[in-house]
């Protein structure tokens, strides 16, 4: 009961009470199991098929359409767009000819593995572990079907397999940069400890995925992908206002802070990498990986709500590897395990602003209480 202290695990606790109750409520959505994309709700699962079958009919570089990618695909379905590089094609493929509930099924499955091993490997309590499985962080990711619990599972992976075996941890890595906004802290942390040969094998297996991709659909995909981060689809994306997306640059969007929404996200990567910098340097292990899951959380500049397990990931982190922390901590932590439900409670722009600030607040408390107190124990 002494990971984080006892107002941590409190919320957690009852939080998990009240996500069983909202996973019943939601049943018949998140596990619904239909039998095809078109029977399907308005789950990202659906874009990952649809994008596997459009590869394998070798129209791999008509993914970037969104004209093209929701031909075929029914109303609900019609915000869809394939934002994922090219080599993401080759994890999805598949799925070109997998029945939509036997692929449902999978990634189930995965998600409560993912959140599984997260608690293992940080030796987490059983209890802990339950409450990860039945968090809100593991419900929004059900909800919508994504990938938040694998893309956590596998940064958490890499960053303990680094010092002892690089050459897989450079795997994971190049595996997860079909997610690169979340990667954006792994090569400051491992630089911080000279860890370079896991970043030259994550170097070059991403770019043996990159060749991959081309031997397997041509260039025209790429050319396709760098086009619609320049102005096409995944730009305007970006630029939009979403209401589930919690990135820095979004927050400030929401904020009215217009043009400066850009620099306030550079701002943010740059003072993550500090801080993830210091942290390598300083502290130990564990306790430097767990901050470094939330400042990669803090500096991605494609949050959404759904990427939650990346911040439980790092709060039971710190909680296993540092002594029991100050009570506002422990309240802050515990208001953040939360922040998914702000978002999908609430359902507002306003009410989405709560999850963000929380986190830079507690990131900048965990930073400011390892550095100053230097807790007994670290």
């Amino acid at each position: 009961m002494a990971a984080g202290g006892p107002v941590f695990a409190i919320i957690l606790m009852l939080t998990s009470l009240f996500t069983a109750l909202l996973f019943d409520l939601r049943a018949d959505k998140i596990f619904a199991l239909p039998s095809s994309i078109v029977e399907a709700s308005a789950e990202d699962l659906v874009a990952f098929e649809r994008a596997a079958a459009m590869a394998a009919e070798g129209r791999a570089s008509e993914t970037y359409d969104p004209s093209a990618f929701r031909a075929g695909l029914s109303p609900q379905h019609k915000g869809m767009l394939w934002l994922n590089p090219p080599h993401a094609l080759l994890l999805v493929a598949p799925l070109a000819d997998a029945p939509y509930d036997l692929a449902k099924l999978w990634l189930m499955g995965l998600t409560v593995l993912s959140l599984a091993f997260i608690g293992a490997l940080a030796r987490a309590p059983f209890w802990m572990i339950a409450a990860l499985i039945v968090s809100p962080a593991a419900f929004a990711s059900l909800l919508v079907m994504q990938t938040g619990p694998l893309i956590a599972f596998g940064l958490l992976s890499a960053l303990l397999l680094a010092p002892s075996r690089p050459m897989a941890a450079g795997l994971v890595l190049a595996l997860l940069t079909v997610k690169p906004q979340y990667g954006l802290m792994a090569p400051v942390f491992l630089a911080a400890l000279g860890q370079w040969r896991a970043v030259g094998w994550a170097a070059a297996f991403s770019a043996g995925f990159a060749a991959l991709s081309v031997a397997a659909y041509g260039a025209a995909p790429w050319a396709a992908f760098f086009n619609s981060m320049t102005g096409g689809a995944i730009s305007v994306h970006g630029a939009n206002l979403h209401r589930d997306m919690l990135s820095v640059g979004s927050t400030l969007l929401k904020l009215g802070a217009g043009p400066f929404s850009g620099a306030g996200q550079v701002a943010a990567i740059i003072i993550c990498g500090a801080l993830t910098f210091v942290a390598a340097r300083r502290l130990p292990r564990d306790a430097a990986i767990g901050m470094a899951l939330l400042a990669s959380a803090a500096a991605s500049p494609s949050f959404w709500v759904y990427d939650w397990p990346l911040i439980a990931a790092g709060l039971i982190m710190l909680a296993r590897a540092t002594p029991p922390w100050p009570p506002m901590i422990q309240l802050a932590a515990g208001l953040l395990w939360i922040g998914p439900l702000y978002s999908l409670g609430l359902g507002t722009i306003a009410s989405s602003l709560i999850a963000p600030l929380l986190l830079m607040a507690t990131l900048a408390g965990f930073a400011l209480w390892l550095a100053r107190a230097r807790p007994a124990g670290l």
